[in-house]
């Protein structure tokens, strides 16, 4: 990890706060269209994201969340649901490190495939391209990517 204090840890129900303030925050800055509908749906992303909780690592820098990722099964693949860095340390290899530890814990749950989609004006693409995620297709304004395990 970029810092000799990163700890990456199982997410917890107390996490779910967070969890939220990161997806809020992301809505606003990158998909302000979508905020109302997004909002409308939060008893929905609250289910989703307790229901795959023991898919969550927080990473933590100096004891403080830093960020996380989410992933699930979905249709034979592990899907990639979010990584978010908190903006005050974004550009320091945290989106890296959480990647890594999604590809790596996918791989072990025996999973070949690897799957994500991201807002087309969503700067992290560079990102998920210089993984080796390849952009598959497209569903509306979000760039589907995918690679093997």
């Amino acid at each position: 990890m970029p810092d000799t204090s990163a700890h990456l840890r199982p997410a917890t129900a107390h996490d779910l706060p967070l969890i939220y303030r990161g997806e809020v925050r992301y809505m606003r800055d990158t998909e302000p269209e979508s905020l109302a509908g997004w909002t409308n749906a939060v008893d929905r992303n609250l289910e989703l994201w307790i229901n795959e909780l023991e898919r969550t690592r927080v990473l933590e820098l100096d004891g403080e969340p830093a960020g996380y990722l989410m992933w699930m099964p979905h249709d034979g693949a592990a899907l990639l649901v979010t990584i978010n860095v908190s903006p005050e340390r974004r550009k320091q290899g945290l989106g890296r490190v959480l990647l890594d530890a999604f590809v790596a814990e996918a791989k072990a749950a025996g999973f070949t495939r690897l799957e994500l989609g991201v807002h087309k004006d969503n700067p992290a693409r560079s990102l998920y391209e210089s993984a080796g995620f390849t952009h598959v297709s497209d569903d509306g304004d979000y760039l589907l990517f995918e690679r093997a395990a």
